[in-house]
């Protein structure tokens, strides 16, 4: 691969910050192998991540991000022999450490003060929301390349090493494959304004009437809100704190659909084919249009307000504005999109 006079052989892609926004790093991977095969493509991430992120099959290698200063950072940058690398996410630490490291080509952003640190600059604003986080990822590389990449893809396989281990998990809690499933994910860890528990109880009993297996994820911090919700209705599984990153990828490629908040786990689950349902708030830095699931096919619900730039939480008039995203509302669409699940054929002749 020839950009801007250089041979690129080996491409650094570093996001080494929250689940989700990794996940929406790997459409540049994808972009990358389209236009030349033999390149190297390293993603650069956070070490909680390896395992998922070393399945998907545009990347070559997935180097963890151990943490530490940006010399010591820079050392290993150094080591890796990097063309060039993407700075996907723009902080003084990642933009100081590519310098340091003597990366030939190093992208970011041009509007921040440590711009000057890179030599292709993308003169872009993301806060501005309006257009994916997929897509200004893409512009970046295409700043780099010179070149228009097209449509980008977003797809990530879940491990095989994790899935025996995910059937067992739902095999073990009762759930059959001859009836629809739905996974809820109550939490956001604080990334966004959440759906109240109440909404994902009701909502959950209302699946639970409809003849839909039901389960729950989150991870051990948020067993309060994960359990008021389980707890429901009679025969909801509450998967809390009981799978590995890479297990949980294969829970939600096996249910028919996912109701998540805005949250890194939304992304995995559409990451892994399964069509989503997601609930945001109504404030722009949250916009879906940034930040809702990629792809044809998911569903969106938003806080009914309208002209809010940032959400001021409790000093809001209308706080929490999804209070009002009614569940019968999210119920006749996560049913609708049940309905056209490609896992139908599997509930048999009495399927929902």
């Amino acid at each position: 691969m020839i950009a801007r006079g250089r041979t690129l052989s080996r491409i650094g892609l570093l996001r080494n910050d929250a689940l989700g926004d990794t996940l929406l790093t790997l459409p540049v991977a994808t972009a990358l192998k389209r236009y030349d095969r033999a390149v190297e493509v390293e993603l650069i991430c956070d070490p909680a991540f390896k395992g998922l992120m070393q399945s998907h099959p545009d990347l070559d290698t997935v180097l963890p991000d151990e943490g530490g200063p940006a010399r010591r950072f820079a050392r290993r940058l150094r080591q890796r022999r990097y063309d060039a690398v993407l700075v996907l996410r723009p902080t003084p630490r990642n933009a100081w450490a590519v310098f340091r490291a003597r990366v030939p080509l190093r992208a970011g952003t041009a509007y921040r003060f440590y711009g000057p640190l890179f030599n292709v600059r993308w003169y872009g604003h993301r806060k501005n929301n309006r257009r994916h986080e997929v897509e200004y990822n893409i512009e970046l590389l295409e700043r780099l390349l010179g070149h228009d990449m097209g449509h980008p893809q977003y797809y990530l396989p879940p491990p095989p090493s994790a899935e025996e281990g995910a059937r067992d998990l739902l095999q073990g809690a009762g759930i059959r494959d001859d009836r629809p499933l739905v996974a809820l994910h109550p939490g956001s860890r604080g990334s966004a304004l959440a759906w109240p528990a109440e909404h994902y109880a009701e909502l959950a009993a209302m699946l639970r009437r409809e003849e839909v297996q039901v389960v729950v994820t989150g991870v051990e911090e948020e067993s309060d809100l994960t359990t008021r919700v389980s707890r429901a209705a009679p025969g909801i599984v509450d998967l809390t704190g009981q799978t590995t990153l890479e297990q949980l990828a294969w829970v939600y490629k096996m249910c028919d659909t996912m109701v998540a908040n805005s949250t890194g786990t939304l992304h995995l689950a559409a990451a892994v084919g399964t069509k989503v349902l997601g609930l945001y708030p109504a404030a722009e830095v949250n916009s879906p249009k940034r930040w809702g699931p990629y792809g044809p096919g998911h569903k969106v619900f938003r806080g009914p307000v309208d002209n809010c730039p940032e959400c001021v939480g409790e000093e809001c008039p209308v706080y929490n504005c999804l209070e009002m995203v009614p569940t019968e509302e999210v119920l006749r669409v996560a049913l609708g999109i049940i309905a056209q699940s490609p896992l139908r054929s599997r509930w048999g002749s009495e399927g929902a």
